[in-house]
């Protein structure tokens, strides 16, 4: 059916959007809710019901639902909200007596000029340093905190701090090309200088394809009012690009860091052990956090990190009952000092993965999401927690969205999406995805022998048995089996079948016979 809305024209058959004659690329959650309001015009639609329908088989909180409703309204074009109308406490009710089935509208090859709802995105670079070299872990902090508070604006995507990161590594003459190409439309770039007692620094916005500076800020302030700092940059940047956008407000204030530097500085050693690779760097996150949190008791990202270190040092999934009892205490606790910190739902969501709590666990998820709809890690950890409930066409479409945000993403999520296409019966393209992990443990021999052994590939399924039972000679199938987070039987079952045709078993056999 086709519904012509004022100057917006509604095709539901060929999933369009025109206005005044312009196609509109409409946000997916956008259309799906303008579709079943023009379907059912003239009644209440309770919140449940938009729910189901928008967001089926997910768990998303009401506020998923009103930001849809205010895109929606924007569409539209319903300022007074005569349109789409608010029932209080009950629902929405989409009103319109001039709606009808109307013409088709110009083919899309007749618009000259589409116009994008989408987001804008902007990368957040890291900033140049003209200053003591020790100050950069903590402006590498400022960055990020930048990065987390823009996520909080509805109207704004952020490339993930990964692929943003990366960026600065690249020539300067690339680093427009390189952000245009990954979708960033903007650019945050800083400068720090000294100027002692102070810190000063320069924040520029720019626009990725034309490099015209759009606003420029000095500031001087002093090391403990960095917290100040970071917040002030993040509104000014997200208002500049969001002039005239009701929503640029922030929908609730993002929460405040530590105000304590020196705790504040135990934390960001901490996460950014947590993200490398060593022998001891994870005991030596955990050290950090303890400090962090005896200086500050009241953080609760630290006490979040804490209880992530905890499951990593303890195996993750094959950690102990006890070990993620503790650290899943740790991440609630973590919620009731910082209720609105997106990373604390997203750890404890992955603490109860690991405990096969899969319903509480997605809400977390979700409730992550809401808080921040741009991070990338949730949106990939998202992926695959939908794929292991028996999900996976879902989870592939969240863990191409992750990537989109994050292209030059931690090599991890090579891994979840190599498990959802293994779901998915793409053998091959699951096992490229576990190929392309450059650092292997036996688990992710496994994978790869299984994903070849599936994929017909015998030569390359024993090689990669053999590889991973040199790693670990005794890793039986039922403790592979163990280490899965699938929800259904039938999808551990394919795993273990995957295995023996591998030869993964022989392979055990001859190395303790």
């Amino acid at each position: 059916m086709v519904y012509r809305i004022g100057e917006t024209v509604l095709d539901t058959e060929r999933c369009t959007f025109h206005r005044a004659g312009e196609l509109v690329q409409l946000r997916p959650k956008t259309f799906d809710l303008l579709s079943h309001m023009a379907r059912n015009p003239d009644r209440l639609l309770t919140k449940d019901e938009l729910l189901d329908v928008v967001w089926p088989n997910t768990i998303v909180t009401e506020d998923s639902l009103t930001q849809c409703v205010r895109d929606a309204r924007k569409c539209i074009g319903d300022k007074e909200q005569m349109i789409i109308r608010t029932m209080p406490r009950r629902g929405y009710m989409f009103r319109f007596p001039e709606l009808v089935a109307g013409p088709e509208p110009p083919p899309a090859a007749q618009s000259k000029n589409p116009v994008s709802s989408a987001e804008p995105m902007v990368a957040v670079l890291p900033f140049r340093l003209a200053a003591r070299q020790e100050l950069a872990p903590l402006f590498e902090g400022v960055v990020e905190e930048i990065t987390n508070a823009l996520s909080y604006f509805k109207t704004i995507a952020v490339l993930a701090r990964h692929s943003a990161f990366a960026l600065a590594d690249i020539r300067p003459g690339d680093v427009r090309e390189t952000a245009e190409r990954f979708g960033a439309e903007y650019l945050v770039e800083g400068t720090v200088e000294e100027a002692d007692p102070l810190l000063r620094v320069t924040v520029t916005l720019s626009e990725t394809a034309s490099g015209r500076r759009l606003w420029a800020h000095t500031i001087s302030f002093e090391p403990d009012k960095v917290f100040d700092f970071q917040q002030s940059i993040a509104r000014r940047v997200a208002t500049t690009l969001a002039t005239n956008i009701e929503t640029a407000a922030m929908r609730r204030a993002p929460p405040a860091p530590s105000g304590n530097v020196a705790a504040y500085g135990h934390l960001l050693k901490a996460i950014t052990l947590l993200r490398s690779y060593g022998e001891t760097v994870n005991e030596e996150a955990r050290e950090h956090l303890l400090k962090a949190i005896a200086l500050d008791p009241a953080s609760g990202l630290a006490m979040a990190y804490l209880a992530l270190a905890d499951t990593i040092i303890g195996g993750y999934g094959l950690a102990t009952a006890e070990v993620l009892d503790r650290a899943r205490d740790r991440a609630l606790e973590a919620i009731s000092l910082s209720p609105d910190e997106a990373r604390a739902h997203r750890i404890l969501a992955v603490i109860l993965l690991y405990q096969r709590d899969f319903a509480a666990s997605e809400y977390h998820f979700a409730r992550a999401l809401d808080l921040n709809p741009y991070d990338a890690d949730t949106i990939a950890h998202m992926g695959y927690l939908l794929s292991v409930r028996g999900r996976p066409e879902k989870g592939i479409e969240l863990h191409e969205r992750a990537m989109q945000l994050n292209p030059m993403h931690p090599q991890w999520y090579y891994y979840d999406l190599g498990s959802t296409l293994f779901l998915l019966g793409r053998f091959r393209e699951a096992a490229e995805c576990h190929a392309r992990l450059p650092r292997k443990d036996s688990l992710n021999w496994a994978r790869l022998a299984a994903a070849y052994a599936m994929a017909g590939d015998a030569e390359q399924a024993a090689f990669s048995a053999k590889q991973g039972r040199r790693m670990s000679p005794l890793l039986t199938i039922d403790a592979i089996l163990d280490d899965e987070t699938y929800e259904r039987a039938e999808d551990r079952e394919r795993l273990r079948e995957a295995l023996l045709r591998s030869g993964w078993q022989s392979a055990i056999d001859e190395a303790s016979g």
